[in-house]
């Protein structure tokens, strides 16, 4: 039997809820393993110090008052927990909103909207070819790449975060929606 099993067995000998087998086995093994018998030595002294230790009853109303400061400490946590996920949302959408309006060219987007809207009012072949050719806002992403590239990453992961956020904050509060 190993080491990690006669700790087991040694509380159980120390609580008096050992079988004869065990005992034997648990014997056996402390005669040949000299770091379980140190082991050992020292949880029976342990155990003789605190059988002499009288039991004090806790105060009334001990178990209550740790109680409500656990729930007091949980609550506190959870409300700054509450908090500080929809000022990191809000902070994660102003990131994406930012990145998205530097990204994006609005004068075209505008014109790409105008051209849409006036070949709606023809029949659809006139309307088949704005929508054929890419639109200027979206071509004006690759003049800047390094900044446009550093600032749709960061859109990205701010939408990433806001999901994320968002999943965590309804399994926060769920058990609250039933």
């Amino acid at each position: 039997m190993d080491c990690t099993a006669n700790r087991r067995l040694m509380d159980e000998k120390l609580d008096g809820n050992i079988t004869a087998d065990d005992a034997r086995a648990l014997e056996a093994h402390l005669s040949a393993c000299s770091s379980c018998r140190r082991e050992w030595e020292v949880l029976v002294a342990v155990d003789r110090v605190l059988a002499d230790v009288p039991l004090e009853r806790a105060p009334a109303g001990f178990e209550q008052s740790v109680v409500a400061e656990i729930v007091r400490c949980v609550e506190a946590r959870r409300r700054s927990e509450s908090i500080g996920i929809p000022v990191a949302c809000g902070v994660a959408a102003v990131a994406a909103g930012y990145g998205v309006h530097r990204v994006v060219n609005w004068e075209a987007a505008r014109s790409f909207v105008r051209g849409i809207g006036e070949a709606a009012n023809g029949v659809l072949a006139p309307l088949a070819e704005p929508l054929a050719r890419t639109p200027d806002f979206v071509t004006t992403w690759s003049q800047e790449p390094g900044a446009v590239g550093a600032l749709l990453a960061l859109a990205v992961a701010a939408v990433f975060f806001l999901g994320l956020s968002a999943l965590r904050f309804v399994r926060q509060n769920a058990f609250e929606w039933h």
